[in-house]
């Protein structure tokens, strides 16, 4: 008596359907994983509490949440209803977990009440909205 093959799969062909998803799902989680390390490697600054213009200084805390320190320089740029302000502050140094209170004296005084606009570092943005204290 003779069985009737027909739609079967072959042996070989499902154990190397199952090699291959294997090697696939190794390749995407080391892919993951490379790119999540990467990212997480590197100094990443945030702004702590107020930011406030006194006159022309502008007056912060900055804080590094990074995992590596941060030597470099922060380049402000404020927008207002009317002008355009900036500054920069030269030599930062933070290491990981470190925070520092810093003043950059911008270009000119602001007289708007409240400014918004950017602080970048190395290749990285931060937004800020920044109150301006008349006196």
């Amino acid at each position: 008596m003779r069985l009737n093959r027909i739609g079967g799969v072959p042996p070989l062909v499902t154990a190397l359907i199952i090699i291959a998803f294997i090697v696939a799902a190794g390749l995407i989680t080391w892919f993951v994983i490379y790119t999540t390390s990467l990212a997480s490697k590197k100094a990443i600054l945030s702004v702590e509490g107020g930011c406030y213009v006194i006159g022309n200084t502008l007056y912060m805390s900055i804080k590094n949440i990074g995992t590596l320190p941060f030597n470099g320089d922060l380049s402000v740029t404020l927008k207002g209803a009317s002008s355009t302000y900036t500054g920069t502050y030269t030599g930062l140094a933070l290491n990981p977990g470190q925070s520092k209170s810093i003043q950059i004296t911008l270009d000119n005084s602001p007289s708007e009440n409240s400014l918004s606009g950017v602080i970048e570092y190395g290749d990285a943005t931060i937004k800020v909205s920044v109150d301006v204290i008349k006196g």
